[in-house]
């Protein structure tokens, strides 16, 4: 959710219960205020009617009304007090239940008592609060639509350099060599923001430059020792003289040193992607990339005994540089060769945009979110770097494709989707 949504949204849970709470006590309070109104006028009416007893002097019954629910009758109770209740009376011309309010008093007269009876119709003062209520919940429902639109706009305005800053940041890219300067802002906290921004950038800026120029320095520099302590090692194995045990332990160092000068040549192929030193895109086809792949790992295959199956019979055209398009293919192929079983299988299908590799094989034994991490392998018994899906995965994002990873039915499968 947005930060804008969401502060709307908390201000609105806050003032709603508020402006509800608001509202029940306005209805309590009008709703009292209009009562006591009623029991004045019941209250005076009343003493109207006292008046009119002392003036007719009379004992008998007086219907103070047409609906004969306004009467005074002598009783032979001695009782006093006045009280008031609510009942709701079924109205004839009104068709419809009414809601009244009564007055009950006793009144002694010349030693007789009177039981004085007053209704009073109430449904103006109903009408009267629901129109009241009416207005308050057109003024709630005016003020919580102001309220929005009013937020809203403000901070729309008021968040705009920080969203700027936010899309600076989304587009900032230290592989492109070039600083980025957040600009000043008006708001004080939003200017420290940039300034904080601009000196973290470019000190990234500054540690990437440094590194890749490590990087660089240090895989270059350490390709001539290995190539002079590699033809060391050939021209001792080539002596005579030498011991099966001494034979043994120079093989060793001399498999040690070509694996070194192999993870040296891939970490400067990744160096290279990374910093985008392959600029030059062409017009690919991947089934050409594939078939000519296939065709120079058909040994291996054979040599373990895998099932190929390929379904190559749909072009895949893909803008991207032609070299790592052949190293993209072959760190795929070699993956499915290198961690199949012997007589296992391996299925290689372009669908669309869509390139599935599939190799049988034993369950990941390393997380799924670890497959791409450098020097992370599944079966540290394998001969391998633990680069090939590393390559890969810096190959595809470079050019903006994406990669997904599924294990089913004992195969693993892979699927690039040159979308």
């Amino acid at each position: 959710m947005k930060l804008i949504s969401k502060t709307i949204l908390y201000y609105l849970l806050i003032s709603l219960p508020l402006l509800i709470i608001a509202g029940l006590l306005s209805y309590v309070l009008i709703r009292n205020e209009v009562r006591d109104g009623t029991d004045e006028t019941l209250l005076r009416e009343k003493n109207n009617v006292e008046n009119v007893l002392k003036s007719i002097q009379k004992n008998q019954i007086i219907y103070l009304s047409a609906d004969s629910l306004s009467f005074t009758t002598p009783i032979n109770k001695s009782n006093t007090g006045v009280s008031f209740s609510d009942s709701l009376i079924f109205d004839k011309a009104e068709m419809e239940e009414v809601n009244y309010r009564f007055l009950k008093s006793y009144y002694k007269l010349d030693n007789q008592n009177y039981l004085i009876k007053i209704a009073k119709p109430t449904f103006e003062e109903d009408e009267l609060i629901e129109g009241l209520l009416s207005a308050f919940a057109l003024i709630i429902g005016f003020l919580v639509v102001a309220f929005f639109i009013v937020n809203w706009l403000l901070s729309k305005t008021l968040w705009k350099p920080f969203y700027k800053t936010l899309a600076g940041l989304n587009n900032y890219d230290v592989k492109k060599h070039e600083p980025y300067i957040f600009e000043p802002a008006s708001t004080a906290e939003f200017d420290q923001l940039n300034n904080a921004l601009n000196k973290m950038t470019e000190k990234i800026y500054s540690d990437f430059k440094l590194q890749k120029e490590f990087t660089e320095n240090a895989s270059h520099e350490m390709q001539t020792p290995l190539a002079v302590v590699k033809a060391t090692v050939s021209l001792m194995m080539q002596s005579p003289n030498l011991k099966e045990e001494e034979m043994n332990q120079l093989q060793t160092i001399e498999n040690t040193l070509r694996k070194l000068s192999a993870l040296n040549k891939t970490l400067i192929l990744l160096t290279k992607i990374e910093n985008n030193q392959f600029q030059k895109y062409e017009t690919v086809n991947l089934k050409d990339v594939i078939t000519k792949t296939l065709n120079n790992y058909a040994d291996l295959i054979e040599a373990k005994n895998i099932e190929l199956k390929s379904d190559l019979s749909k072009e895949l055209k893909i803008e991207i540089n032609p070299i790592l398009a052949d190293v993209l293919v072959s760190n795929l192929l070699q993956n499915a060769i290198r961690h199949n079983k012997e007589g296992g299988k391996i299925s290689v299908t372009i669908k669309g945009k869509t390139l599935l590799i599939s190799n049988s094989g034993e369950p990941l034994t390393i997380n799924q979110e670890d497959l791409y991490v450098r020097f992370k392998k599944n079966d540290s018994s394998k001969d391998s770097l633990g680069l090939g899906l590393s390559i890969v995965k810096s190959i595809i994002d470079s050019h903006g494709y994406s990669i997904s990873y599924g294990y089913n039915d004992l195969l693993h499968i892979f699927s690039i989707q040159f979308i």
